[in-house]
C-alpha cells in the first residue's frame, strides 16, 4: 500500500489549505493517507484519511517569533520520529513553516517534498533580505528531494532567483473538482437567499479576503465610474477579513451602499457565481488565485489584474508567465487582463488612477457587449477542463512515484 504524509499548520482556511483538501479527497481510496496539523480545532475544510495535531494552540491572527519556532521545533522533532515509524513512500508539506520542518525531520526513511504557493523572493524585498534568502533558503531547500511550484512564474522566479537545479523543481497548479463545483451552483447558501438577485440589471461578483494583496478598494473605486455609464449594476463583495470596516465605510463615501454587498465569507461562492454576470480579481499579488479559477469553473467571463503570479497561466497562457506586465486592456484567450493597481488608498474625492479607470473601462466593456460575453463565457467552460483535479492528482502521484 502506498503511504503518503501532508503537513500544513491548519485545515481553517486560506488557498493552500484548500488546495491540500482538494487533493487528498480525490487521491485513491487504496493510498494511506495522514495529516499533519497544528491543532484538530483548525479544521474547516473536508478532508480524507487520519488527522495528525501538533496540540499547538491555534492562531488565527499573525504568529509572534516564538510561538514560530516553537512551532517548527514540535513539529520537526515530530516528523522525524513519525517518518521513522511510519514508512510514508513521501512526505508533502504546504507553506513555509511546514516546508523547514519537512526539509529538518530529513529523507532518510521517506522522499522530501515541499510545495511553494509564491514568491520566495519578491522584487521588493531590500538587500538584507535577500542575502538571507539566496543563502539561508537555497541552502535549506537544496536538501528537499522535490520542489512543487504552484504555477510556472513562481517556477521560474524560484529557479532564477535561487540558482536551484530545473530537475528539482517542479509545476502542479491548483486542480478542482468540476462536478461538484457544478452542484454546489445549485445549493442556496444559508446567507443567500436569493435577496442579492433580481431579474433586472446586471451582477458584478469578486471572491476573497478583505486584506492588503487582494486590492478591493480599488475595485470599489473603479465601481463608483462604472455606475455611472450603467447604473443598473450591482458588485458583490464575497469574504471577510481586517479591511472590512474601511472597505464598507468607503463604499458609502461613494453613496453606494445599496449598489455594493457585502456577503461575508461563504462556505459556497459558487451559488453567487452562477448568477453574476462578471467576475473581477483586483487583486495587488498572489500566489495562485483560487478565486479566479473557481470562477472559470463556473463558466463566468473573468476580468484580472495582470499580478505575479498564475492569473496569466489561467486567462493568457500564450504570454511569457514571467514577463513585463501590462499597462492596457488585453483581451486574451481566456479572459481580460487589465494593469495591476498602485495598492495606495485614496480618499473617495481623488480622481481614479489609470489603473482604476482601465478596470472600469473593461467591466463596462463587457457589460456593454453581450457577444465578448458570451465568448469569455464558453472560453471559461473550456479551460476548465484543464484545471481539472483527476488530471492534477495524477501529477502529484507521478511526483512521489519517480
Amino acid at each position: 500500500m502506498n503511504k503518503v504524509l501532508f503537513v500544513i499548520a491548519t485545515l481553517e482556511g486560506g488557498g493552500a489549505e484548500r488546495t491540500l483538501s482538494n487533493i487528498v479527497t480525490h487521491f485513491p481510496d487504496n493510498w494511506y493517507i495522514d495529516i499533519l496539523i497544528n491543532n484538530k480545532e483548525c479544521i474547516k475544510y473536508p478532508y480524507k484519511g487520519n488527522i495528525l495535531s501538533l496540540s499547538l494552540p491555534g492562531f488565527k491572527e499573525k504568529k509572534s517569533i516564538i510561538y514560530l519556532l516553537k512551532e517548527v521545533v514540535k513539529r520537526t522533532m515530530y516528523m522525524r520520529k513519525i517518518k521513522k515509524e511510519n514508512h510514508y513512500d513521501a512526505c508533502i508539506s504546504f507553506l513555509p513553516s511546514s516546508n523547514i520542518s519537512n526539509i529538518l525531520s530529513g529523507n532518510k526513511y521517506c522522499k522530501t517534498i515541499v510545495s511553494i504557493h509564491g514568491n520566495v523572493l519578491n522584487d521588493e524585498t531590500g538587500i538584507v533580505g535577500k542575502f538571507w534568502a539566496f543563502f539561508f533558503i537555497k541552502s535549506l531547500y537544496s536538501h528537499a528531494d522535490k520542489i512543487v511550484a504552484v504555477s510556472k512564474e513562481t517556477t521560474v522566479r524560484f529557479i532564477r532567483q535561487l540558482k536551484v537545479s530545473e530537475k528539482k523543481v517542479d509545476t502542479i497548479v491548483n486542480g478542482y473538482d468540476i462536478q461538484w463545483v457544478q452542484k454546489k451552483m445549485e445549493i442556496i447558501p444559508a446567507e443567500g437567499e436569493g435577496r442579492f438577485f433580481t431579474n433586472e440589471g446586471k451582477v458584478l461578483i469578486t471572491v476573497g479576503r478583505l486584506v492588503e494583496e487582494k486590492g478591493q478598494w480599488h475595485l470599489i473605486r473603479a465601481f463608483s465610474e462604472v455606475v455611472k455609464q450603467e447604473p443598473n449594476t450591482k458588485l458583490l463583495i464575497i469574504g471577510d477579513g481586517v479591511l472590512k470596516k474601511y472597505l464598507t465605510q468607503l463604499a458609502e463615501m461613494y453613496g453606494l451602499e445599496k449598489k455594493i454587498i457585502f456577503t461575508g465569507y461563504s462556505d459556497n461562492p459558487f451559488w453567487y457565481s452562477k448568477h453574476a454576470d462578471i467576475f473581477v480579481l483586483p487583486s495587488l499579488s498572489e500566489g495562485y488565485p483560487n478565486a479566479l479559477v473557481e470562477a472559470v469553473c463556473c463558466g463566468l467571463p473573468c476580468i484580472a489584474a495582470d499580478v505575479h503570479s498564475g492569473v496569466r497561466e489561467i486567462l493568457a497562457p500564450g504570454l511569457d508567465a514571467a514577463g513585463e506586465r501590462t499597462d492596457r486592456i488585453l483581451e486574451e484567450e481566456y479572459g481580460v487582463l487589465i494593469p495591476v493597481c498602485s495598492g495606495q488608498k485614496y480618499q473617495h474625492m481623488e480622481p481614479l488612477e489609470p489603473s482604476e479607470k482601465k478596470m472600469a473601462d473593461g467591466i463596462v466593456m463587457l457589460l456593454r457587449d453581450s457577444g465578448k460575453k458570451m465568448h469569455y463565457m464558453q472560453k471559461s467552460v473550456e479551460r476548465s477542463k484543464d484545471l481539472d483535479l483527476k488530471i492534477i492528482v495524477d501529477k502529484w502521484m507521478d511526483v512521489m512515484q519517480e
